[in-house]
């Protein structure tokens, strides 16, 4: 028995492996207040590090600034601007990261993401699956962990089965944002991309310390503004997408 056992171990194909963490900002539906959707996709095949590092900054923040503080882009304030200074450097730190955020400008013409892919839910799931099957490009396998959306009761449609049928994901799950520090990292940059596009559209306030934070990514990551098609391909690789209605990359 044994003997068998070992023999089915010597034909297990070792894969590489990545986590890719899954976040979102805005709605699909047509809403003037939030005229971008986004996704952002954090992927590491090691979590050690990253974990250490991020744990020991919350301990801190959580000592400076509030028990049950969390990382995330909407409480972004003067108080807390060092918290998201270090969240983003400690980005470009850690070995092994890299980030992909992908965005959907709504008050384009064609706009209807409901009548291209048959509804607002299948239109998320179909944009989730391009960000993935994007970022398994380079042949690696990798286990979904995304942020919970809830699922319309009338679809028969479940994130987790969708996502899975990609032939390189081994696996998927869902988690509120605040169980997972990593999801929270995809939060940030994401909600970073994000709030350029709209201030740069003139669909929201310039937020001054929010600004500030856009500008040391953008110099971080090598760019002038984060709001436009681009890719870092060194470590950390950093790359943003500007998706047509219709699904399609726009130029």
């Amino acid at each position: 028995m044994l003997a068998d056992v070992i023999g089915d171990l010597g034909s297990v194909v070792i894969r590489p492996t990545h986590f890719l963490f899954i976040d979102e900002t805005g709605v699909l539906s047509r809403d003037r207040r939030q005229p971008f959707f986004g996704l952002g996709l954090l992927r590491t095949a090691d979590t050690a590090a990253l974990s250490a590092e991020l744990h020991g900054l919350l301990q801190r923040a959580r000592g400076r600034l509030h028990p049950r503080f969390e990382f995330k882009f909407a409480r972004i304030g003067r108080k807390s601007a060092w918290v998201y200074r270090e969240l983003l450097d400690l980005f470009f730190a850690v070995p092994g990261l890299g980030f992909k955020a992908q965005v959907l400008d709504k008050r384009q013409p064609g706009f209807d993401p409901g009548r291209n892919y048959g509804g607002l839910w299948e239109a998320q799931i179909a944009y989730t699956r391009r960000l993935v099957d994007s970022a398994l490009a380079d042949g690696v396998y990798g286990v979904v962990i995304a942020d919970h959306v809830t699922k319309p009761r009338e679809s028969q449609r479940y994130f987790e089965r969708e996502v899975r049928r990609h032939p390189r994901v081994l696996n998927a799950l869902m988690l509120d944002s605040n169980a997972t520090l990593y999801v929270q990292l995809a939060d940030v940059l994401l909600g970073l991309v994000v709030h350029d596009c709209k201030v740069r559209a003139g669909a929201a306030a310039p937020h001054p310390v929010k600004q500030e934070l856009v500008r040391h990514l953008a110099r971080r990551v090598g760019v002038s503004e984060l709001c436009r098609p681009h890719t870092r391909r060194g470590a950390p690789y950093f790359g943003v997408r500007l998706v047509a209605p219709s699904g399609g990359d726009e130029e």
